[in-house]
């Protein structure tokens, strides 16, 4: 909870800055300020100020606390049908890296184009995978149906998050399956009707929820009635049970990472495979392999370990084996149990 990964500057962008500070920046160029809107916990909000001060306060959109991502983006979707916010809608993680930015930007602007026309309700933008990822999740892609701004898009089949690795290595190897990288395109309709289809009871509370918007009692129902959604899986509740006359996908190489997925990072920022990537004071001696961020003051040293990815941060340090990142969410329902939640 006290570092967050998209308000850290995990990349080396010559910046310094944070992925969210590079999505907002991103996205000025296609949207004006006060269309932009940040869905985050309200424990981040003096990081907003301080990262995002181009924004107004007004377009925080903050849940009180953790209900995993269906509860979140219905929170946000909802709110913005209340503000009376309406049309084409960028939709995207914040935690996320995205190098090839002109791309991007094409991709929304063809999005866009698809909405508008109702070619579709959601548009899924997708990068072209770059080795067998079996840490996150695949969309297996059917021909293109036609194109728009000159940019083919297509149908899409199966869904399939964090594959076996033998199965995974077979989905790269087809060319015939994309990363989801958490980029969307859709209208604010489009996403209250999927979730009202799809998820009632959670769409029933939270309209519940928002009909408080803008009355003094906003804060205080917020506080009581949110903690009391069944924490879900956005991709599970939505994504995966979105028709598929509904939907399309657009694909391409963005240079997108997941800093999150911490062999993903590894390999985005790698010259080879055995190489050892260091960020931060790092000294390193007859390292392989091995991913080492140092988020602090004090230099980290390392000297003869393979395979291993370090994370030094002011309030913890993390070392896993490259082979267990894969199993990470088991040790932080570990870190739960053990009353050790503020590390999360």
């Amino acid at each position: 909870m006290n570092s967050p990964k998209q308000f850290t500057p995990l990349v080396d962008t010559g910046t310094s800055k944070s992925s969210i500070q590079l999505a907002l920046e991103r996205l000025l160029r296609v949207v004006e300020p006060s269309r932009i809107f940040v869905a985050t916990n309200r424990a981040y909000a003096d990081i907003l100020r301080t990262q995002l001060p181009q924004l107004s306060e007004h377009n925080y959109l903050l849940e009180p606390c953790r209900r995993d991502v269906a509860a979140a983006v219905a929170l946000a979707f909802f709110t913005l049908e209340k503000d009376g916010v309406t049309g084409p809608v960028i939709f995207q993680w914040s935690d996320h890296y995205v190098s090839e930015s002109e791309t991007l930007l094409r991709l929304f602007t063809a999005g866009r184009a698809l909405i508008e026309s109702k070619t579709a309700g959601l548009v899924i933008i997708a990068q072209e995978p770059r080795f067998a990822n079996d840490n996150l999740g695949w969309i297996k892609v059917e021909a293109p149906v036609n194109t728009v701004e000159g940019v083919p898009f297509h149908s899409f089949g199966e869904w399939v998050y964090r594959p076996e690795k033998k199965r995974c290595a077979e989905m790269f190897e087809s060319r015939q399956w994309v990363w989801n990288t958490g980029h969307f395109v859709t209208s604010v309709e489009f996403m209250t009707s999927s979730f009202r289809s799809r998820a009632p009871d959670l769409a029933a509370m939270v309209e519940r929820i928002v009909s408080y918007r803008g009355t003094p009692q906003e804060r205080s129902r917020l506080d009581e009635l949110y903690p009391q959604l069944r924490p879900s899986s956005f991709d599970e509740v939505i994504l995966t049970q979105i028709p598929r006359d509904q939907a399309c996908l657009l694909k391409a190489d963005l240079g997108w990472v997941d800093p999150g997925n911490l062999s993903a990072l590894k390999e985005a920022l790698q010259g080879s495979p055995d190489e050892t990537v260091t960020r931060g004071h790092v000294v390193d001696l007859c390292t392989k392999d091995a991913f080492i961020y140092n988020g602090t003051d004090k230099p980290v040293v390392a000297m003869g370990v393979s395979n291993l990815i370090v994370v030094e941060l002011p309030d913890v340090t993390l070392i896993v084996d490259k082979g267990s990142v894969r199993d990470l969410k088991t040790l932080l329902k570990e870190l739960e149990k053990r009353g050790l939640r503020e590390l999360l």
